[in-house]
């Protein structure tokens, strides 16, 4: 496994990863936020709602203390008729009464009615000690399930004396700080809300109406949907007293908690209540949605069976390479040897013309005749040039081609160890011949320069001068020229009607390559031109 197939596994493990968190986290995170928008929904309809309740009951304890203001006794039963609407429509009322003002001097005259009674230590209703003031429970609405209330002194109370004293100094609605409620033993707490009522001619107070409210069924009647999402704890600044709270209290000293709890303050009658709204646990933590745990198994999975997929086809990628690799190995060394026995094979025809060629020598030696041994000459110049030709290949690295500037300096040094009656110059670049046009090429040059060294310089005294120049033309094209400063060609030479084999052989090569012969002569030489395409 490569450096770069590790990167791009983990590539894509932590991009495949990555999107598979975040959209985890982003479905987890959209429930979060609709519970958090939940949250901020319950405590604001909290507080709207409590605000309406407590105004109701300042509502209430308003009209039952205007009923009260112009009549001096009411019925039960008229009572009950006129309340009996309230009842119904508060939440958390446990009774609605009134309270006449009662001095310590008329409570005989009352007494005769209802008992005044008052709570001793124990929450229970004994007689009433003897007192200056009184405001006994005269009608209530329940009646019947508290019926032992009828008569209970609610001066007699600090707490409830109190807000009675306040109610009579403001003459407005008084709500109490938390109270024990005597309507059972059961301990259970509420609040007081009531009203002082004056005669509205000579301004006389006449007494107290009021309403009692269980803290418990106030809260949960009143916020019956809010509680499902919000933990309540309702303080009183007043008192310093802690009215209602439904709040796990290990919990309150833990942090979070702190950083949860959302506060208000509540306008409660003529009192303030510091309300701390606490929002359920399952609100607040990691939702843990079951179709979010589902996107990131699907998502990892998916992720690694990329990755597996990706491993599966570099690993089958790498086979091929591997089987590339061989094979093209293979077809090196086939063609590493295919080169060396081609280049054995021109060695070995080098090697066999040269054998032919002294084979020549020995019948030339032999022979008497000019004619004969000429022959024989120009046939060992040919077989010579052509064992160089395969001389040239068989060195060259790659045996396809023959370096033409190497060839001319091999074949003129041949040359002029045969005639050393001349010099010669080469003018030739770094060019190539290929193996199709190395061969009649050669023969062609060779005989050319054959044909000048025998009949140009029959003056063997003078600076004979042979000049051969290569060109490299446009399009792949090249040209051989071959110049010596002899005597010429005869007049009226035409090449087409030449006897001479060298000429003949030319021709006909010059036809096997394509290549264009020109030439031109005068007193001062003849100018041999070979133009040829050397595209390779």
């Amino acid at each position: 496994m490569t450096k770069q197939q590790i990167l791009k596994y983990l590539a894509v493990l932590l991009v495949g990863s990555s999107i598979s968190l975040f959209i985890f986290f982003s479905i987890n995170n959209r429930y979060l936020l609709r519970n958090m928008a939940a949250i901020d929904n319950a405590v604001n309809k909290s507080v709207i709602k409590l605000e309406d309740e407590l105004n109701k009951i300042s509502l209430v304890v308003e009209s039952m203390a205007f009923f009260y203001e112009n009549k001096s006794f009411i019925p039960q039963h008229l009572f009950e008729r006129f309340t009996n609407p309230f009842l119904n429509e508060l939440n958390g009322i446990k009774a609605l009464a009134w309270a006449p003002k009662i001095l310590g001097t008329e409570k005989d005259i009352f007494q005769k009615f209802t008992l005044i009674k008052e709570v001793d230590s124990k929450n229970n209703l004994v007689p009433s000690k003897t007192r200056d003031l009184y405001y006994p429970v005269r009608v209530l609405n329940p009646a019947t399930p508290f019926k032992k209330v009828l008569g209970y002194n609610i001066y007699s109370d600090s707490t409830k004396r109190d807000v009675i004293l306040r109610s009579i100094k403001t003459n407005k609605p008084a709500i109490s700080s938390l109270i024990t409620l005597i309507s059972d033993n059961t301990n259970t707490k509420g609040i007081l809300a009531l009203k002082s009522v004056n005669n509205p001619k000579t301004g006389e107070h006449k007494g107290i109406v009021l309403g009692v409210y269980r803290m418990d069924k106030l809260i949960s009647e009143t916020l019956n949907s809010e509680v499902k999402v919000l933990d309540i704890c309702i303080h009183d600044e007043v008192d310093d007293a802690i009215l209602f709270s439904n709040v796990d209290e290990s919990k309150v000293t833990d942090k979070i908690f702190s950083k949860t709890v959302i506060k208000r303050t509540i306008k409660a009658v003529d009192r303030e209540w510091q309300v701390h709204f606490v929002p359920k646990p399952e609100y607040l933590s990691f939702p843990h949605i079951f179709e979010s745990y589902v996107v990131l198994i699907l998502g990892l999975a998916t992720t690694f069976l990329l990755v597996l997929i990706a491993r599966r086809r570099d690993n089958h990628n790498d086979r091929l390479e591997a089987r590339v690799l061989l094979r093209t190995a293979e077809l090196e060394e086939s063609n590493k040897q295919k080169e060396n026995l081609l280049r054995e094979i021109h060695h070995r025809v080098k090697n066999n013309l040269q054998i032919t060629s002294s084979l020549i020598n020995m019948q030339k030696r032999k022979l008497v005749s000019k004619e004969a041994i000429t022959a024989l000459q120009d046939s060992q110049a040919r077989i010579s040039a052509i064992a160089l030709t395969h001389q040239k290949i068989y060195q060259d690295k790659d045996s396809k081609a023959v370096n033409l500037h190497e060839y001319l300096k091999d074949l003129m040094e041949y040359q002029n160890k045969i005639s050393p009656t001349f010099s010669y110059t080469i003018n030739c670049p770094e060019i190539s011949i290929d193996l199709d046009r190395a061969v009649p090429l050669a023969l062609i040059i060779s005989e050319l320069v054959t044909n000048a060294v025998k009949h140009a310089y029959p003056d063997t005294t003078k600076y004979n001068e042979l000049i051969i120049d290569v060109d490299v033309l446009d399009d792949g094209m090249a040209a051989f020229s071959i110049k010596d400063n002899g005597k010429g060609l005869p007049e009226n030479f035409v090449i087409e009607n030449a006897e001479g084999i060298g000429f003949d052989i030319v021709k006909a090569l010059c036809r096997q390559i394509s290549a264009e012969l020109t030439y031109d002569s005068d007193g001062n030489g003849t100018h041999f031109t070979v133009t040829f395409d050397n595209k390779i």
